[in-house]
């Protein structure tokens, strides 16, 4: 599921304050069984949390409530294309990077997220490697490991055609712009590597206040 319109207002009713499927439903001006199918999406990809018989907005929708309209657009758009991640083991993050450098033939992947956020800054070693690479090179890509279901070495997002980047220590990586969307796009590890890019620190779960602070 892609966010659209009714999603979107879902999102900010929450914003606003706890949300009930019945409140959903009247204020939106859809039924109840669609009502339920977009706020459990928005529940399993982060927007929403239930809390006793009410959904609440995330840290990260709350950071969206914040952002300019350009910007929300280009999240959901970061969200709909790692949507498609082919996730693979490759035996380690740092094996993962060989073999793209290794199988590339010049100019046919970006490094992108937290891998993006490690070259440019040195600051946390990445979870794996992610990259963009062509959809018309999936099949030489996916050689490179086996699939993986949820720990990968590995992740490659498909693209029709990889998007602006630059060279930085020998290899591409996406713009800071466009780094910083896929940073908020998952928080998680991606609130230090904004603030390691010297990004605004969004608010932020107990838990990691003192790892920023």
């Amino acid at each position: 599921m892609g966010i659209d319109e009714s999603s979107l207002f879902l999102i900010w009713l929450a914003l606003r304050g706890p949300l009930t499927p019945s409140r959903a439903a009247i204020e939106a001006s859809l039924p109840k069984t669609t009502v339920y199918r977009k706020i459990k999406e928005l529940e399993n990809r982060g927007w929403l949390r239930k809390e006793e018989n009410a959904y609440i907005s995330t840290e990260r929708a709350e950071i969206l409530g914040r952002m300019e309209v350009k910007d929300i657009l280009g999240v959901f758009h970061v969200e709909k294309l790692f949507e498609k991640a082919v996730r693979l083991q490759t035996g380690s993050w740092k094996r993962s990077m060989e073999l793209l450098k290794e199988k590339s033939r010049g100019g046919d992947f970006v490094l992108c997220y937290e891998t993006a956020a490690y070259i440019r800054t040195g600051f946390q070693t990445p979870s794996a490697a992610f990259a963009y690479v062509r959809e018309s090179d999936m099949e030489r890509w996916t050689s490179l490991g086996r699939k993986a279901s949820k720990l990968a070495d590995l992740v490659l997002i498909p693209v029709r055609e990889l998007p602006t980047s630059e060279i930085i220590s020998g290899w591409p990586v996406v713009t800071e712009e466009r780094l910083k969307l896929e940073l908020i796009t998952w928080l998680g590890r991606g609130v230090l590597d904004l603030a390691a890019l010297g990004g605004e620190i969004p608010t932020v779960v107990e838990e990691m206040t003192d790892v920023i602070y």
